[in-house]
């Protein structure tokens, strides 16, 4: 019984450390990400070629999002008219929650543009 307690934790993998950090893994500075719009990878090396490079990560265009959901809720429009008060009902839930959505999306926009500017 003493033998396997060892054994088990080998075979056991390992705990996360920092399970609380957010985004990057503490690689990158996400206020510093926000600000800039952008973060770069380290440096890698192609083994073949020689070559350094790096990957670039953009933040996503939050307004293309905003516009993408509102084509999405009038294509449920149509159902907000059914016969069937279920798929009715439904139907103007979604709506009101991808108005709400929209919103906070929007307001999500403008916090972006002011913490950028501070």
């Amino acid at each position: 019984m003493i033998k396997l307690i060892p054994i088990l934790n080998e075979l056991a993998p390992p705990k996360p450390e920092n399970i609380y950090s957010a985004g990057g893994g503490g690689k990158f500075d996400d206020d510093e990400f926000i600000k800039r719009g952008y973060r770069m990878s380290k440096p890698s090396v192609d083994p073949e070629t020689g070559k350094i490079g790096t990957d670039v990560e953009y933040l996503p265009d939050i307004e293309k999002i905003r516009v993408k959901l509102m084509q999405y809720r009038k294509e449920f429009q149509p159902y907000k008219f059914s016969s069937n008060n279920d798929i009715s009902k439904l139907a103007k839930e979604i709506n009101t929650s991808l108005t709400k959505l929209g919103n906070m999306i929007y307001a999500l926009d403008k916090m972006i543009e002011l913490h950028k500017d501070a």
